[in-house]
């Protein structure tokens, strides 16, 4: 029997290869050695496709599906409930003199404006499509 014939088992190395290219980029970007973090996260996102390709059988069916929307709609939530309170803290704190916004504060700020406004634009698409 191929492993790529059950799809608990194709749904396991999907995870795992992902797990692996996430973090070998992420710990090998901190060691300063980010040609190998992306090398890495290429081979490894090469054997996601790949694996998915070689499947005998369907891997991802509606349940899966309906688990990542609600997973993605939940994810959304938290993010905009925390940032409808933590930007504008951070604004007040800014504005009183307690908080200085640097590189990173700010970057995490504009990508998080980034990730809404990406929303809201694609939102308003769909919304016309249909």
């Amino acid at each position: 029997m191929n492993a790529f014939a059950d799809p608990r088992n194709v749904r396991r190395a999907v995870g795992v290869l992902a797990a692996v290219a996430g973090l070998a980029l992420a710990a090998f970007t901190v060691l300063n050695q980010p040609l190998v973090g992306v090398g890495v996260y290429a081979v490894a996102m090469v054997g996601v496709v790949a694996v998915q390709f070689r499947a005998e059988t369907t891997v991802f069916d509606e349940r899966d599906e309906a688990i990542a929307q609600e997973t993605a709609q939940l994810t959304l939530t938290v993010f905009g409930w925390a940032s409808a309170v933590v930007f504008p803290a951070l604004t007040l704190a800014w504005g009183l003199g307690h908080f200085e916004w640097g590189p990173g504060a700010r970057a995490i700020a504009f990508g998080v404006a980034a990730l809404y406004l990406t929303y809201a634009g694609l939102l308003f698409a769909v919304r016309r499509r249909r």
